[in-house]
């Protein structure tokens, strides 16, 4: 008995270092959530994820892949021509209309798809890669 006892406790003490060993692991390779408020436009924003480049002026720009598999070909679309989910609802393709919508700092997550993953999910309209923006849930008006 006394070494079923033993045998037990020593096997929890395992499991339980074990368990220990995996959550610090865990928090080590988990990186960090980014910090959009830092930056003044969506297009900095996007700019700083390294896939995206933003170029234009006066209200007239233009986003494209410039990293990923296929940045290059825009995987058969026209350059330029991203497609902006924000919290899974498709905002088309218009830079102006979505970062009138979104400020950097309601920005919780920015994920780029491209290629055939785009396609696949958001059909011809994915083509140019999409954009999905996730923003933080905003505090309901407490007038009303």
């Amino acid at each position: 008995m006394k070494h079923l006892i033993k045998s037990v406790a020593i096997f929890s003490i395992l499991l339980l270092s074990s368990s220990c060993a995996q959550n610090m692991q865990n928090s080590r390779t988990r990186a960090p959530k980014k910090d959009y408020s830092i930056y003044q436009t969506l297009g900095d924003a996007l700019q700083s994820l390294g896939t995206l480049k933003v170029t234009g002026q006066g209200g007239m720009y233009t986003v494209n892949l410039i990293a990923g598999r296929y940045a290059n070909t825009n995987f058969m679309s026209n350059p330029g021509s991203v497609l902006y989910v924000v919290n899974g609802i498709d905002h088309s393709k218009d830079y102006g209309a979505v970062s009138s919508l979104v400020t950097p700092k309601d920005i919780l997550s920015i994920r780029v798809l491209n290629g055939p993953e785009a396609v696949m999910r958001w059909g011809e309209r994915g083509t140019g890669g999409v954009v999905l923006i996730t923003t933080k849930e905003k505090e309901p008006d407490k007038n009303n």
